[in-house]
């Protein structure tokens, strides 16, 4: 068995009731078999706790409010305090938050953005992202029906996809740009069962020649756009159009949506307004110049290239591959979004912790419910509403 992880996977640390947020509120634990069957046995207080607070028919942990029944007023469980530390946890709580992508004969090991500390690493990191491998002697029972030739393919053009993304020599809106062409090319080929293109579809990505003639194609969508700010809002504005159909898990997601669109609705009103104010105008543009410390090319990288580790690979099951960068994409603007409209509402009185704390708010609401993430891929494939040229804009 083969492993992979990102450079800064065992730099994680928890940090328990210093943490803004808690991984136990806001979503059902889901308790394996073998915890299932230690909890029963256990003994003592504890046990005819853990007895009352497990919904035996579904194997989870009760919750009151929203809250695991083990998290106590201090955001700490009362588990891991009484029952001896980390060997009193269910295998979910033990893993949490790393993330694993399982395909044959591989392991693809993440840190999940949802965890406020894993943002806080993951949107830290100021060097690109490299990735470790390692291996076992231990053998898994083949997967039936794996197709490993997509795989490899998937593999290769996700390597080239973050070798872009990486390309700090080049904005971040073109090397997006690339990366969601390439998935659309790479799709076609899936579709007409052409995968024997793919090396030379990699090839001709790979080369120089690649950036000006994108650069040309940008620039001339740009002038094809009355208005490059409004296209650009018509796209975010979609993207948030598929949040507000996702399912909530939890209460306040629905307010910090309301409340993100409101400001960017209320900038759009002011720029309009200010159009013939040269003044206001000046101030609107500082504004947007400054947003660059708070939510940078390198912020929008690590994001894009994390939804891509993660996700994209897990095209060799749905083969739809332009569908997983889509979902990647869309997440980092939106994440962007949330961002901004804090920005905006604040008057530019906020720093890169909060494009952390919309990072992990945003991926509980989405990574965290298996609906979300298929519904909001589904919702994507409209290429009427998300074609390329109208992804585009959305840079």
């Amino acid at each position: 068995m083969q492993y992979t992880v990102p450079h800064y996977f065992k730099q994680f640390q928890c940090i328990g009731g210093a943490c803004p947020d808690t991984c136990c509120a806001g979503w059902q634990i889901q308790i394996d078999p073998s915890s299932l069957r230690k909890y029963r046995k256990k003994k003592g207080p504890l046990g005819t706790r853990l007895r009352n607070e497990i919904d035996w028919k579904e194997g989870v942990f009760r919750r009151y409010e929203g809250r695991c029944a083990f998290l106590n007023e201090e955001n700490l469980c009362d588990l891991y305090l009484e029952g001896g530390g980390e060997k009193a946890f269910c295998r979910t709580c033990r893993m949490y938050p790393r993330h694993i992508e399982e395909f044959e004969g591989l392991r693809e090991i993440s840190l999940s953005l949802s965890c406020p500390e894993a943002a806080r690493l993951i949107l830290s990191q100021q060097e690109s992202v490299r990735f470790l491998h390692a291996e076992n002697t231990k053998q898994e029972k083949p997967y039936e029906e794996f197709d490993f030739f997509l795989f490899t393919k998937l593999e290769d053009a996700r390597s080239l996809m973050i070798q872009i993304l990486q390309n700090r020599e080049k904005p971040f809106r073109l090397r997006a740009a690339i990366v969601l062409a390439l998935a659309h090319d790479l799709q076609q080929r899936i579709d007409r069962n052409a995968l024997f293109e793919t090396d030379s579809l990699l090839e001709r990505y790979s080369s120089p020649q690649v950036w000006s003639w994108f650069e040309r194609r940008l620039e001339k969508a740009e002038c094809e756009k009355a208005d490059k700010n409004e296209a650009r809002r018509l796209v975010t504005g979609r993207f948030f159009v598929i949040l507000d159909l996702m399912e909530n898990l939890r209460p306040e997601w629905k307010t910090i949506l309301r409340t993100a669109r409101e400001a960017l609705e209320q900038n759009e009103e002011t720029e309009f307004s200010n159009k013939a104010d040269s003044e206001n105008s000046v101030k609107v543009r500082n504004l947007d110049t400054n947003f660059e410390n708070v939510f940078s090319d390198i912020t929008a990288e690590q994001l894009m290239v994390y939804f891509l580790f993660t996700y994209f690979c897990g095209a060799v099951y749905n083969r739809n591959a332009y569908g997983k960068v889509k979902l990647c994409f869309a997440s980092t603007v939106l994440i962007r979004e949330l961002t901004l409209s804090e920005w905006l509402r604040t008057s530019g009185n906020v720093s890169q912790d909060f494009a952390i704390t919309a990072a992990y708010r945003y991926s509980r609401e989405i990574e965290h419910s298996d609906y979300n993430k298929c519904r909001m891929e589904k919702m994507l494939d409209d290429e009427e509403r998300f074609g390329l040229d109208m992804l585009f804009a959305g840079i």
